[in-house]
Formats: structure tokens, C-alpha cells, sequence
């Protein structure tokens, strides 16, 4: 009888250890939640249908809701670049790097000002020498600002800037010095694709 009573517990114990376990699978561990909303210059009000893309540690897509609001749900620990567009309006900031690391990301909010069908460019470059993926390029302006991270060939690109205006571009990576330490440059009718810089460690 203890003998049926022990195996008995023993299957039981068994079966509730499978069912926790089969459970547990269904469910991505160590994933978090990128998100933030977009609004409209001066008046402040929800920008929906806004192209928002997610590059970096995983590419994704998507497009805010009627409150302005967008989301990246299950990605993992790595660094991201949240990106917005729509036609005829430019984003302040341009870009902006997120570092996922054991924690939601609530608070990747951009500006939305039209841009009256003007004309907008881009400044790009590229990072050589000791290191060329991983570096963090910071975009300061009078109008806009942004951030970046070089991909694998030490590329980089900030889109849909406003013509005209002045920009200084600076690298950063911890252990790291870059020459020049930053770059100023102006748009003027032509996109900006020499904002280059070299690691040396």
C-alpha cells in the first residue's frame, strides 16, 4: 500500500514538473518592449500612420496608432536605431540609438514638422580603422538631432533632413579616439555622404 501511495505521489510530482516545463517553453524569456510616440510640431497632437522602423540587433516595421504610439515587442538585450518617416515631414530627433538591456524601452518619442513639400537630404559616411561596427554617431543641428550606430562596414546614414541648415557629426565608442573628433557640415541642396571618421584604439 505506502509502495502505490509513493509511486502514486511520485507520478504526480512527475506529470506537475512536464506541465510546468511544457508551459515554460511557450513563453520567450529575456525579450522586452521598445516603444514611444510621435506628435506634431506646435500643436502637439498625435501623428498616426507614421512609418516607424527598427534596425540594429533585429530589422522591424511598423506604424504608429490614432494616439501616436508604436511598439517593438520581444527583442532581445542588443542596440537598436528606431527610425521614423512619412512624406513631406522631417523628425526631431532624426534617429535615435536605443540600448536594450534587461528592460523595456518607453520613452523613444519623436517630433513631426512639415516640411511644405521642401526638399530634404540626407548626410551619411563611414567609420575606418581599428573598429568600424558599433560606433555611436550623434547628429547636433539648429532644427534637428539624432543618433546612429555604423553597421558591419562602418556605414551610417541619417535620412530626411531639413536643406539649409548646419550640422557637426561625433563619433563615440568606449576605448576608442576618432579622427577628426567631430565633423561640421551644411546642407545645401545636395546630401552630405563624406562625414567620415577613423577609429584608433
Amino acid at each position: 500500500m505506502n509502495r502505490e501511495k509513493i509511486f502514486t505521489q511520485l507520478l504526480l510530482y512527475f506529470l506537475v514538473i512536464m506541465f510546468l516545463m511544457v508551459i515554460g517553453c511557450g513563453v520567450k524569456k529575456g525579450t522586452y518592449t521598445i516603444s514611444g510616440a510621435v506628435m506634431k510640431y506646435g500643436t502637439n497632437t498625435a501623428f498616426a500612420n507614421v512609418t516607424v522602423k527598427l534596425t540594429g540587433a533585429a530589422a522591424a516595421s511598423t506604424t504608429t496608432d490614432a494616439n501616436g504610439d508604436f511598439s517593438f515587442t520581444e527583442q532581445e538585450n542588443g542596440t537598436y536605431t528606431v527610425i521614423p518617416s512619412f512624406t513631406n515631414y522631417t523628425f526631431n530627433p532624426v534617429s535615435t540609438v536605443v540600448v536594450v538591456s534587461d528592460a523595456d524601452i518607453t520613452d523613444t518619442n519623436f517630433v513631426a514638422t512639415s516640411t511644405g513639400g521642401a526638399n530634404t537630404f540626407s548626410i551619411s559616411g563611414k567609420v575606418t580603422g581599428d573598429v568600424q561596427a558599433g560606433v555611436k554617431i550623434t547628429l547636433g543641428g539648429y532644427t534637428q538631432e539624432g543618433t546612429a550606430v555604423t553597421a558591419t562596414d562602418g556605414t551610417y546614414i541619417f535620412a530626411n533632413i531639413v536643406d539649409g541648415d548646419y550640422y557637426r557629426g561625433t563619433p563615440s565608442l568606449t576605448g576608442y579616439t576618432f579622427t577628426p573628433t567631430y565633423m561640421d557640415v551644411t546642407l545645401s541642396g545636395a546630401d552630405v555622404t563624406d562625414m567620415n571618421f577613423t577609429a584608433v584604439k
